[in-house]
């Protein structure tokens, strides 16, 4: 089962003329499952072998789990690392390493784990495995990116060789899908030793289909089929290349003549254009992605002020930021929460363009202080995105008088800057948040006053108050409206700008087969071919 140009569905999904749309909708852990792995029919048509070439557009900084950052080391992550839960194509929790699951009080969940299984290395995978892997995740030591995200992780325990206990500080409603991700990749005890924090990234070793061959920096990274994997019969694929092509159009071209076969974050502007085309199929999952720029508030004059944030607000033209960057694909966005979840509200609009309320509170903004002369810089790098956007932005701020620098600047140097708080507002490629199963994976990362991911968060006991809450909740009912009252609080406040709910748009050749579009942008290459 491929896909073809014609309608038809694909894991209950409707694509008609190349074009995807999948449904995110979250859902809370259940109670127990026991239901199989997603997996591919095993019918007439399946082609083994070949090596699938993907044109990503960035790098895979490090395959380390403990320190991704972003989605092209989540791609080929996905494939060395099977984790301990997973999503299907709509979203839904469903087993992977743990095969069931249960939940005695809302503060313990006990994984029952897939037995037979070992890592690439020979090493079996265990519940000493799991536990070995969630302490480093949460030691200081180790520093990982992602800690924060645990920060309700009281500890792990080992029940027997097929059994772990997680024990959480505080009732939790969403403590399942934090182990689909990278806090879920599980990796061989023995090469983590035998690397160490600092080779571990290029050197990993997990229990999924693919297999870690090389990581060459800017060239590529190649994984290769693992004979030994426990869901018998797959993958189908022998090798998989991941290519960083920065170039939007030089990864259009690659999928167009047959170098690459799947291609990476399509241009928005070039969607009409590629749906017309018959050498390449096109795929459109929304909802993929959150953008939310941020304001510094902790150093400059203008990010400290609460009416000058809230200015901006009202000064952005999000209508034509939809219309001439997002090119109408995605939607508008108002708030952290996703279109099509439960706990987002479509009618929920509490700002338009509006010059007038923007100038009202930068009058009250320049009377506690603020320089009325007021002027600062924005950075960005050569993404098309992250520059019409800081345009858009540069020209809204200009009807009021305001002045703002653009200066492109290097995604390291960049990124080095922001972890020292050295700007005023990043309006950048990095300024979103992917899809993830529930809200409350990201929530507290970016607003909770305690997170380690944003080095100057916002500091609101309210906040954090409804974050926490609304995490702990199980009634999804009291969980919507505890969601609503936040996304009006963090417009109040205004740390973060709400611009969009982006589009993931790829690219393929019409030789992938079973290909099933995901709403977290991360392919799964296990049930995938190549028709030769």
């Amino acid at each position: 089962m491929g896909i073809t140009r014609r309608a038809l569905f694909v894991n209950g999904l409707r694509l008609a003329g190349g074009l995807a749309l999948a449904s995110c909708a979250p859902t809370g852990p259940a109670a127990s499952s026991t239901a199989p792995t997603a997996a591919a029919s095993a019918g007439d048509g399946i082609k083994r072998g070949g090596t699938l070439v993907y044109a990503d557009w960035a790098d895979a900084t490090t395959l380390d789990p403990a320190f991704m950052r972003n989605q092209s080391g989540r791609r080929p992550g996905k494939a060395i690392f099977d984790s301990l839960v997973e999503i299907d194509a709509k979203g839904t929790i469903i087993p992977k390493l743990a095969e069931s699951w249960d939940v005695p009080d809302p503060k313990t969940y006990v994984l029952h784990l897939r037995k037979g299984v070992k890592f690439h290395d020979g090493t079996p995978f265990d519940a000493e495995a799991v536990k070995f892997n969630m302490d480093r995740f949460v030691d200081p030591k180790v520093k990982s990116q992602h800690s924060s995200e645990l920060d309700n992780l009281a500890g792990v325990d080992v029940v027997d060789t097929y059994t772990v206990r997680y024990r959480l500080k505080a009732a939790s409603a969403a403590f399942l899908p934090l182990v689909y991700d990278w806090n879920g990749f599980i990796s061989s005890p023995t090469a983590l030793k035998k690397w160490g924090d600092n080779d571990y990234g290029v050197h990993p070793v997990g229990a999924g289909p693919f297999k870690f061959v090389e990581h060459q920096d800017a060239v590529h990274t190649v994984i290769e089929r693992n004979p030994d994997y426990w869901d018998k019969g797959k993958p189908y694929l022998d090798r998989i290349e991941f290519k960083p092509i920065l170039n939007d159009s030089t990864r259009e071209v690659e999928v167009r003549s047959g170098t690459s076969h799947i291609a990476d974050q399509m241009p928005f502007q070039d969607v009409e254009k590629l749906k017309a085309m018959k050498e390449i199929v096109l795929v459109e999952v929304p909802g993929a992605k959150i953008y939310l720029p941020y304001w510094q508030v902790d150093q400059s004059p203008y990010g400290k002020s609460l009416e000058f944030r809230q200015a901006l607000n009202w000064l952005i033209d999000r209508e034509a930021i939809w219309s001439s960057v997002f090119f109408k694909t995605g939607a508008i966005g108002y708030d952290p929460f996703i279109p099509g979840t439960p706990f987002a509200d479509p009618s929920y609009k509490p700002f338009t363009h509006n010059v007038d309320k923007a100038k009202a509170l930068l009058d009250q903004a320049y009377k506690s202080g603020v320089p009325s002369s007021a002027s600062f810089t924005m950075y960005t790098d050569e993404e098309p995105v992250s520059q019409k956007l800081c345009q858009i932005v540069q020209a809204n701020y200009a009807d009021v008088g305001i002045k703002v620098t653009l200066q492109n600047e290097a995604q390291a140097a960049r990124t080095a800057r922001e972890k020292k708080g050295d700007f005023v507002f990043s309006l950048n490629s990095l300024s979103w948040v992917g899809y993830r199963p529930d809200p409350a994976q990201y929530l507290a990362r970016y607003w909770h006053s305690t997170t380690k991911y944003i080095p100057w968060p916002i500091k609101d006991a309210e906040i954090d108050r409804l974050i926490d809450t609304g995490a702990a909740e199980t009634d999804l009912a009291k969980r919507k409206a505890l969601y609503r009252q936040l996304a009006d609080r963090i417009n109040q406040l205004a740390p973060t700008i709400f611009l969009a709910y982006g589009s993931d748009i790829k690219a393929l050749s019409p030789r992938v087969k079973n290909f099933a579009p995901h709403p977290d942008q991360v392919v799964r290459f296990t049930d995938m071919w190549l028709d030769q």
